[in-house]
């Protein structure tokens, strides 16, 4: 396997598994996080061609493809990701730590709300690795993230300036 598949299948393991933790975090699925699960699916099949990242997407794309995810499907999501963890494992912990985040801020706002609850249980995470601290865009995130928290109640302008800092993070529209 060369090293470009390779650091291409860690980091998409790494989203991914930020993704579902990322959906998670509010304890209920709505229909628009299932359809980030079925495109996260579709966009990384092309990666099928190699195991291990072969099997692992399998057993995901089989539980996404049933059409209902609930919280007993993200619990085996869960438990899915973390057999194959060692798998994906990368050298460089803050990669794979920075991709897990990105795919965290990417399932936070996959339903289209930000709440003081998600924001808590993010908080909670970087708190444990404060080692990111000093990396960007960590360090800017946990800035952010921090301010909306202690504002205590998310108003529609932080809303909006998380929102559009999380999509500037993920490159996304």
């Amino acid at each position: 396997m060369d090293n470009n598949f390779l650091t291409r299948t860690q980091v998409a393991f790494h989203n991914l598994n930020g993704l579902v933790n990322g959906i998670a975090m509010d304890g209920t699925i709505t229909k628009s996080e299932y359809e980030v699960l079925k495109a996260w699916c579709k966009t990384h099949q092309s990666l099928c061609s190699e195991e291990p990242f072969n099997t692992f997407f399998e057993e995901i794309s089989s539980k996404v493809k049933t059409g209902t995810i609930g919280s007993e499907e993200i619990i085996e999501l869960q438990e899915i990701l973390e057999k194959h963890a060692l798998s994906f494992q990368e050298k460089d912990k803050t990669k794979s730590n920075l991709h897990f985040l990105q795919g965290v801020c990417y399932g936070i706002m996959a339903d289209g709300d930000i709440n003081k609850y998600e924001l808590e249980k993010l908080k909670k995470w970087m708190d444990e690795n404060e080692y990111l601290s000093a990396t960007y865009p960590f360090n800017e995130i946990y800035e952010v993230v921090e301010h909306a928290i202690g504002n205590r109640k998310i108003e529609n302008e932080e809303y909006m300036y998380l929102s559009k800092y999380f999509k500037e993070f993920l490159k996304i529209e």
